[in-house]
């Protein structure tokens, strides 16, 4: 029962049959399900494109425009920052500070000449003044004033009561700055220094707040706005007409400015959102539409391109029957050539792959048998080293005799025994024995050498150490020491154990060489030194990068190279390279 359910919703249901569709309904399917989808990718890719860059640029006009604002306030505070500062460098006003003989006109001018109040600067709007009025105070507490607008005798005395009594509660506070709102003026109190920064006496500004409020006035017209200017986290002016909840949506710009306020605007962030309805519902029209044309284009280029595909298929199946002379025809159709041109260099690369692989055959059988041949030598020549010795002993000649013999011994530990990455001790010095006897009969007494162990030989036997690891470098300070030297020459080699390393010190008087070259041309492997190169490179593959050789030589005075190796004990040989 599950079967036959099974067999209903995968034949009926979902459409499968035994037989494969046809090439031309599955290219139609697959052709307009692509094309679908391309649409539909580009119609997302174009909504979230058009919104962003919408966004983007009304995020710059609305932050160009919030910022301009804060820069306008700005530069009037900066306005009142320089009238400060000129007030405090003015020479005409010392006298007044110091409470010294001075005119009460003739000071009162100079305040009037420092702090200009008609200056262009000083208008947030054509007709509004930023600073309406400014204060001195000297520290006898006498005052004199400049005013914007002309005043009675009676506003003006209310005006410097208010002022007073402003200065009576800034000069007991210890702030640098002192701000007060009243009615529609914002008060500004500070100090005044000279250039010792002594104190002079105390400015009191009075500020138009209408005008920083009209000022502001711009961000009405976005309907959700505020605006606020701070004194650390106390807000001294502001107005906001934010929606409830709106926090996460705010476009913000806040700049800080003289006296240590905070100039802050901002504006809601789904007015940006408002005009995108529109755009967002013809992009998605346009892409529906787009659909459908390319669905019916789709199967029109399905049934054009069934016949050119069916003859690749049956190429492909050419090939896959191992007839590589299968090529396509040459097609109008640029897709159709690529395939045509792609199908024709597979094959030739697959022919050529076939060919190559049956040579690399070829060359591996060859190597297998030079590889054997190259194992028949060595023991054909030890072979022969044998039986001349042999001869020699026969005929009672023993120099020959055992100069053959310490031959065919130095070939055995070099060549027959490559399996073994470690050997005991005495045995690698049976092999440097050999060859050091070998040289001594060939040169005589020009080559002279002595073998020394610290503690005695006892202490170092059955110590292990890589196979062919001093015998190298003896044989180099014979062949590149010793040898291009006219007079007697000498070797000395020296073992010392301390707990955990084993140092081979060897040393000769021969020519000597730049040992600074050895380490420049490593990798060249003509060099006559690559010998103590490949040793230690050996050394470090086996042991360990801390250890390996230490080569010092100078020219004309010899060579001293230091093998350290780690203390390794052994009864038998150690092969292979565990480690």
């Amino acid at each position: 029962m599950k079967k036959r359910l099974k067999d209903f919703m995968e034949n009926k249901i979902w459409g499968k049959k035994t037989e494969p569709l046809p090439l031309r309904k599955q290219l139609s399917r697959m052709i307009t399900i692509c094309c679908v989808t391309a649409v539909c990718i580009q119609s997302i890719a174009m909504v979230v494109m058009t919104m962003n860059q919408y966004m983007n640029k009304e995020r710059e006009d609305t932050l160009y425009i919030l910022e301009s604002d804060n820069v306008k306030v700005d530069s009037i505070f900066q306005y009142v920052e320089e009238i400060a500062l000129a007030v405090q460098h003015n020479v005409g006003l010392r006298s007044f500070f110091r409470d010294a003989v001075y005119s009460e006109e003739e000071v009162t001018e100079q305040l009037k000449s420092v702090g200009n109040l008609f200056s262009e600067r000083n208008r947030l709007q054509v007709f509004e003044p930023f600073v309406e009025k400014i204060y001195l105070y000297n520290d006898s507490d006498k005052s004199i004033s400049n005013l914007y607008y002309s005043m009675t005798i009676l506003e003006k005395k209310q005006s410097q009561e208010k002022s007073d009594k402003l200065y009576e509660v800034y000069k007991n506070s210890d702030s640098a700055f002192y701000f007060q709102v009243d009615g529609k003026y914002l008060n500004l109190c500070m100090r005044l220094y000279d250039a010792k920064m002594k104190p002079l006496g105390t400015c009191i500004f009075v500020l138009n707040k209408a005008g920083i409020e009209e000022n502001y006035s711009n961000l009405e017209k976005m309907k959700f706005y505020s605006w606020s200017i701070k004194q650390q986290d106390e807000v001294l002016l502001g107005s906001s007409n934010m929606p409830f909840g709106d926090k996460g949506m705010i476009l913000e710009h806040e700049m800080p400015t003289g006296f240590g306020l905070h100039l802050c605007t901002g504006v809601s962030g789904w007015m940006i959102y408002s005009s995108l309805g529109t755009t967002i519902l013809s992009i998605l029209l346009i892409s529906l539409v787009l659909m459908i044309l390319l669905s019916l284009l789709g199967h029109t280029m399905a049934v054009y391109y069934v016949r050119p595909l069916e003859t690749v298929a049956e190429k492909i199946k050419l090939v896959g029957e191992g007839n590589f002379d299968a090529k396509l025809d040459e097609y109008g159709v640029e897709e159709l050539q690529n395939i045509s041109h792609t199908f024709n260099e597979m094959t030739d690369y697959i022919e050529r792959l076939v060919k190559e692989v049956y040579e690399t055959q070829l060359l591996a059988q060859q190597s297998q048998i030079q590889y054997l041949q190259a194992q028949i030598d060595p023991h054909f020549l030890f072979n022969v080293l044998s039986m001349i010795e042999m001869r020699a002993a026969m005929n009672q000649d023993k120099e020959v005799q055992e100069m053959l013999y310490k031959l065919a011994n130095i070939y055995q530990g070099k060549i027959f025994r490559k399996d073994e990455h470690f050997i005991r001790l005495e045995e690698e010095m049976e092999i440097v024995d050999f060859y050091l006897s070998l040289q001594n009969s060939r040169f005589g007494e020009k080559v002279e050498y002595s073998i020394s162990y610290e503690g005695g030989k006892e202490k170092y036997r059955g110590l292990l150490v890589p196979r062919l690891s001093i015998e190298p470098i003896v044989e180099n300070a014979v062949c590149h020491g010793l040898e291009p030297k006219d007079e007697q020459g000498h070797i000395w080699i020296t073992f010392l154990q301390t707990e955990n390393l084993l140092t081979i010190r060897i040393e000769d008087n021969g020519v000597g060489f730049d040992s600074a070259k050895i380490i420049e041309k490593k990798e060249d492997k003509s060099h006559s030194h690559v010998g103590l190169w490949n040793t230690n490179k050996m050394i470090h593959n086996l042991c360990g990068k801390e250890y390996g050789l230490d080569i010092t030589s100078k020219i004309g005075e010899g060579t001293r190279v230091i093998i350290q190796l780690p203390v390794r004990n052994g009864e038998t040989h150690v092969e292979g390279n565990d480690c």
